[in-house]
């Protein structure tokens, strides 16, 4: 099949030298939970040349209501086997590796030296800083969160930007049973999609700054965010 076919809006939209630019680039999916799957599918989608995907899960029910990638058949097992065969079968023009990982326990630093960035879509604060101290100077990381209908999504580089440790250092763990509902799943996931492509092609939005969705009331903030100065 031909490429250029298969992504011939995006490229009437942004170019080929951009598309061309994705096809050579590589993203570490940490997650591939609610928010993973929708950025993976829209990165995949979009043409990125190679997806990580991380994880150690297993489908179960309440994840049916929210998490794009798995239906009923796929209940019990492994997430990242299910979700590198469904993403395998949609254009047929992106590499994905599904990695059975722990991230914060496994290492995954040789997967992460060919990656030009990562995206946080984890559900505990230990694997997040975990990740994010896996990170080298030269990598973005996308991270997002979500609760209830509320949504919330950052540029991370390391030395540049506050980190993961300040924003949520003070937050305690987050309860087994997260209210959340579909809408602001596939709305954070587009936002996080987005801003990796803006990170990609060299221009981030959301660096020292956090985009903040609500959407009962169809609520959209951009909230700066400023360093630490180094003592």
């Amino acid at each position: 099949m031909n490429r250029r076919d298969i992504f011939s809006r995006s490229i009437a939209f942004w170019g080929e030298e951009k598309q061309d630019l994705l096809a050579k680039k590589t993203i570490f999916i940490a997650g591939v939970g609610a928010v993973g799957c929708v950025v993976a599918e829209i990165l995949l989608r979009a043409g990125i040349g190679r997806l990580y995907l991380a994880d150690r899960g297993f489908t179960d029910p309440p994840d049916l209501n929210r998490q794009a990638l798995y239906t009923v058949n796929d209940l019990g097992k492994p997430k990242v086997s299910t979700a590198g065969q469904r993403l395998k079968s949609m254009t047929g023009q992106t590499e994905v590796i599904p990695l059975e990982v722990n991230i914060g326990e496994d290492d995954i630093s040789g997967a992460l030296s060919g990656c030009e960035g990562v995206a946080d879509c984890l559900d505990n604060f230990p694997s997040r800083f975990a990740l994010e101290e896996s990170l080298t100077k030269d990598m973005f990381m996308v991270s997002g969160a979500i609760l209830r209908d509320y949504g919330q999504v950052t540029t991370v580089v390391p030395g540049r930007t506050v980190s993961l440790r300040e924003l949520y250092g003070g937050f305690k763990h987050v309860p087994k049973t997260v209210p959340v509902i579909a809408p602001i799943v596939f709305c954070l996931g587009s936002l996080m999609a987005q801003e990796i492509l803006n990170n990609i092609w060299g221009e981030p939005q959301l660096q020292n700054t956090i985009l903040v969705a609500g959407l009962a009331g169809f609520c959209f903030d951009l909230v700066p965010l400023t360093p630490t100065e180094n003592p």
